[in-house]
């Protein structure tokens, strides 16, 4: 997190082989990669959380106090 922008970096390494008869197939694919993402609201950076599991990235970013809307009372006359 910098300010209300979140960066994700990382880097994918693949590799597949495949024996048959009279041929042997190998293919590795591999890189790196990063995206950044600016948020409509700021993020209390000292509660933001990530999981990883099965191929899914999951992001907990917790609006900060000062972003969240404020009640105000109307009086009616």
């Amino acid at each position: 997190m910098t300010g209300n922008t979140l960066t994700v970096k990382g880097e994918r390494k693949e590799e597949e082989s495949k024996k048959g008869k009279g041929y042997f197939y190998s293919e590795r694919r591999y890189g790196s990669f990063h995206r950044s993402v600016e948020l409509p609201a700021e993020v209390d950076s000292d509660k933001v959380a990530a999981n990883y599991k099965d191929g899914v990235l999951e992001l907990v970013l917790p609006k900060s106090e000062k972003s969240k809307p404020k009640q105000i009372k109307v009086d009616v006359k």
